[in-house]
């Protein structure tokens, strides 16, 4: 584990490093999701996902994501996962006609969970097949197609409990790193696509209910010159039936 933490920490650096001479356009922004679990059995379990986010704070939308998804867990540390993901991209310019940009997406994931004294050391792996409209956009939805992409995405996420676990309500440190590639028709990660860093809290609420309340920055690659940094406030309501 001391090794895949060497390996991301060099990753960041010099994704980091690469874009310190880059031009960089600040949104600020709020992402707030809610996370239905039901499981069927101590392997299975069904989650739906309701994502509302919104960039200038809570005034122009910027995504809104329906995602189902079955998760097998193969052993108490180990999660296989597939979905799909329904999204309607909008364009930050309100007045743009049309404004929404549609996306279909299967994915699979693999997660991978290292307990630790007082916390756990999470690794994520997801591979995403993506239909996406051909931009630019036709006022008749009838003429649009759709491409087709796919991407990879690896999250380190690290959580601390602050609280003694006795506690009514125990919280947990929690911080992550997610890096977004490209990849090619051969199914080889060719080119970066998105970062995001978050870090903030995790409230266990009740048996039933967390709460995760985080503050996260997401950069986004336009040109090889040009970036999107969002700055957010992120909220997840997590459910289990």
């Amino acid at each position: 584990m001391i090794f895949k933490f060497l390996r991301l920490t060099v990753l960041i650096f010099l994704v980091s490093f690469s874009m310190v001479a880059q031009e960089y356009e600040k949104i600020d922004g709020v992402w707030n999701a809610v996370f239905l679990d039901h499981s069927f059995s101590d392997k299975f379990t069904l989650r739906s996902e309701f994502h509302l986010r919104t960039v200038s704070f809570l005034s122009v939308w910027n995504q809104q994501i329906i995602r189902p998804s079955v998760t097998y867990n193969a052993s108490k540390n180990l999660k296989w996962t597939v979905g799909f993901s329904f999204l309607r991209n909008f364009d930050r310019d309100v007045n743009v006609s049309p404004r929404i940009r549609l996306e279909h997406n299967f994915w699979e994931q693999l997660v991978y969970n290292t307990p630790t004294k007082n916390g756990l050391i999470s690794s994520r792996l997801r591979l995403e097949h993506r239909f996406l409209e051909h931009v630019p956009l036709q006022e008749d939805r009838s003429l649009r197609s759709f491409d087709f992409g796919s991407r990879i995405r690896y999250r380190l996420t690290y959580q601390h409990l602050l609280t003694p676990e006795e506690a009514k309500v125990p919280i947990n440190f929690v911080v992550f790193d997610e890096v977004f590639l490209f990849m090619n028709t051969n199914g080889t990660p060719f080119r970066f696509n998105q970062n995001w860093t978050s870090f903030g809290l995790k409230f266990q609420l009740n048996k039933k209910m967390v709460l995760n309340s985080a503050f996260q920055i997401n950069t986004f690659k336009v040109t090889d010159d040009q970036y999107l940094r969002f700055r957010l406030w992120s909220n997840t309501l997590i459910y289990k039936f």
